[in-house]
Order: C-alpha cells, then structure tokens, then sequence
C-alpha cells in the first residue's frame, strides 16, 4: 500500500494532503468533463441513428425508382443518360471541439449543369431517381461527419472514464490512507513523547 512508501513525518503528511486535495479537484474536473462527452455522445448518437434510417429510406426510395427506369427504358437507355449527367460535389471539413475533442463538421455544395438529357425517350422515374440520389450526397456526408464524431467521443469518454474511476477507487482513497496512516503514527509518538516527559518530570522533582 502507499502507506509504506513515504516515511511518517509532518512534512509527508503536509505533501500527502495537499495532493489528497489537488486529486479530489482533478476528480471533480474529469467527472464534469466525463457528463458532458456523455451528453454529447448520446445526442450525437440519437442524430446518427436518425440520420441513417433517413438514408436507408431514401436509398431504398432512390433503388426502386432507378429499377423503375431501368424496367421502362432498358439497362443501356438509363447508362447512356448516366454518363450525361454532370455533377461536381465540393466537400469541406473543419472540425469543432468538445472538451477538447476534434468533431469534423461537413459542407456539402453541389455544381451542375441540368437538364442532362433529353426529356424526349426518358422515363420520369429516371429524374426521380436522379433527384434521390442527389439528395443522398449531402446527407452521406452528414452521417460520415456524425459517425467520425461518435467515434471520437466514445474514445475520449473511455479514456476519461478510466481516468475518473482511477482516481476514484485508487488514488484518492490511497491517500486518504496514507494521511490516516500517517497521523496515526504521529499521535502515537506524540502520546509516547508525552509519557516520557512526564517521566522525566517525575523523577526530576523526586530527585528535588
């Protein structure tokens, strides 16, 4: 135990409980730190979640009416209007920061150039599904950023959980120890020094 590492004196204990107090303020700081990543993790994660079923449906909406096209117009008709399409998607990322950690944030801008092709000998589940692909792009970017995010803050919350409960369950009650340990030892020398003087005293004044 660390009771045994340090020797029982005034000056250890002094040392003891100031790092006693400086480990309870560092606890209150990781734990605070700790609620908030918790917080932002799990509003992140509810976003996530929401965000990919919005994905899923629209790509499940985006599928079907390409399989529509492709029903009404043939395979090769849909990719020859595919290779007209002209698109440019400019993606930035910056990041903003949660106690610390570095959240990516996604700017999604779509260029292009319609109409792609002739309205004449194309279906109109072809521009549908044009229409929901397109709409997917920013929001993948979207669930990329948040999934990055979620990522991130798990880490950091397991990093300063293990840090909290350290503190916690071994440092903090370690020293709470050794400060009893040590003012133990120091009140029984106190009491013995106490016994030897009043010794001396009593043989001094029989002595007189």
């Amino acid at each position: 135990m660390a009771r045994y590492q340090i020797p029982p004196t005034k000056t250890n204990l002094i040392k003891t409980r100031r790092a006693l107090s400086f480990a309870r303020e560092g606890y209150e700081l990781l734990d605070q730190k700790r609620r908030i990543l918790v917080a932002e993790l799990m509003g992140m994660m509810g976003r996530t979640r929401d965000l990919q079923a919005q994905v899923d449906r629209q790509l499940s909406e985006a599928y079907q009416a390409l399989d529509s096209a492709v029903g009404r117009m043939g395979k090769n008709a849909c990719s020859q209007a595919a290779d007209a399409v002209s698109l440019k998607v400019d993606i930035s990322v910056s990041a903003r920061k949660v106690m610390g950690v570095e959240v990516p944030l996604a700017d999604t801008r779509i260029r292009d150039n319609s109409p792609y092709y002739s309205l004449l000998g194309t279906s109109f589940w072809l521009d549908v599904a044009f229409l929901r692909f397109r709409e997917l792009l920013p929001l993948l970017a979207q669930l990329a950023q948040l999934k990055v995010g979620v990522l991130r803050l798990a880490r950091e919350v397991k990093k300063t959980v293990r840090r909290v409960n350290s503190l916690e369950k071994i440092a903090i009650p370690d020293q709470e120890e050794t400060i009893k340990y040590i003012e133990d030892v120091l009140e029984e020398q106190d009491r013995e020094n106490l016994f030897i003087l009043k010794l001396i005293k009593g043989r001094m004044v029989k002595q007189n």
